[in-house]
């Protein structure tokens, strides 16, 4: 078997499978590594209370993080300030738009500390909404964005982006700060184009940064061996029972790479490029051959 990498996924040890779980199927069928995403806090149930909701979303986190990797799976765990998080703590919980963008940054500074004392690997997700919404709602978004990716200078942590798919224009609009903020190289390949169009993440390799495309079967009988292997697959699976294999299981994924391996329409080469070199690249991890 091919050795498969899923390079953004959810677990929800509350209303979905958990991590032990899916980490179990997902190493059944070539599964080695998997970069866990926490999920904002009303995901696990979690009663919100402002700062200390995401601190206990990173409690569950670090949890899910040690169940996969004692199933077997090399993993990187990832916490962040969803810019959907924006919109739900204004609608829901009537908190003021100056009180969100203090909570967002209050929010990544401690998960960017963190990552500078090892107990996670970055930021995410942050971004912007991908949807219609209110023009200050996109600026608190971009400026909690932005602040990601001054401390991914400060702490070289990654940074997954939640973004809108423009092509050249989404990439522009996170250059344009990158380079106000002085991103070196080593840190721009660290910064993630989340769920991105493979057009897309061609694109973005380009200009320095890496990107992760869902690894639907459409997707993947479509553009492996087809689209030039400079991005990383993932599940981006949210794991909640309401939404069963949204955006994919990660097993469903790894399966069908398989498939198309056994079948010989992706080059051994070209999945090892994907699914190992730059993941290891990215995530500082070793492959066990």
């Amino acid at each position: 078997m091919i050795p498969v990498a899923d390079g953004h996924t959810h677990t929800n040890p509350v209303r979905g499978l958990g991590a032990a779980a899916i980490a179990e199927r997902f190493k059944a069928v070539g599964g080695w590594f998997m970069a866990i995403v926490a999920l904002s806090p009303w995901h696990y149930g979690i009663e919100f209370n402002g700062f200390e909701s995401y601190a206990s979303t990173v409690d569950i986190l670090l949890r899910e993080c040690k169940a996969a990797s004692e199933a077997g799976i090399s993993v990187a765990c990832l916490a962040g300030f969803h810019p959907a998080d924006v919109d739900r703590l204004i609608d829901k919980y009537r908190m003021k738009p100056l009180d969100v963008l203090e909570l967002g940054f209050k929010v990544v500074e401690y998960e960017a500390k963190l990552c500078s004392e090892g107990q996670i690997d970055g930021i995410g997700e942050v971004g912007r909404q991908h949807y219609k919404t209110f023009p200050t709602r996109a600026i608190i978004s971009q400026m909690i964005l932005e602040r990601a990716l001054e401390l991914a200078k400060d702490y070289g942590c990654i940074v997954h982006m939640h973004l809108e798919q423009e092509g050249d224009t989404t990439i522009g609009l996170v250059d344009i700060p990158a380079k106000r903020i002085g991103l070196p190289n080593d840190v721009k390949r660290k910064i993630v184009f989340h769920h991105s169009k493979p057009g897309t993440a061609v694109k973005a390799y380009r200009r320095g940064y890496i990107a992760t495309v869902p690894g639907t079967p459409h997707l993947l009988m479509r553009v492996l061996g087809r689209v030039e292997p400079v991005f990383i697959l993932e599940s981006d699976h949210i794991d909640d029972p309401s939404r069963p294999g949204a955006v994919v299981y990660p097993w469903v994924m790894a399966e069908t790479i398989q498939k198309l391996y056994g079948k010989r329409e992706v080059g051994e080469d070209y999945l090892y490029r994907i699914n190992v070199d730059l993941v290891e690249k990215l995530y500082g991890v070793k492959y066990e051959y």
